[in-house]
């Protein structure tokens, strides 16, 4: 009796959850504890000219601001799902 390894291939659910998992540590991430020291605070970017490190700093301060609730939910509901469904 041959038995088949089975392949893991990135599913429609993996995908999603990999998404969540990197906005949750998006969202995370403490701006006076952490970014600040780096030199990737909010407030200090800008005066700054307009640039990638710009950017990414601008999409990390609004992941933090407007996805605290809709991540709280998308949480709750990845759980219950993982535990139903298994």
């Amino acid at each position: 009796v041959r038995r088949y390894q089975r392949l893991m291939l990135p599913t429609l659910q993996n995908l999603f959850v990999a998404g969540l998992l990197l906005t949750n540590a998006a969202a995370v991430l403490n701006e006076e504890r952490f970014l600040v020291k780096l030199g990737w605070g909010y407030d200090a970017s800008r005066s700054e000219p307009p640039s990638v490190k710009k950017q990414i700093i601008s999409l990390l301060h609004a992941v933090r601001v407007l996805m605290t609730i809709p991540l709280f939910v998308l949480n709750i509901l990845v759980i219950v799902l993982k535990i139903i469904i298994g």
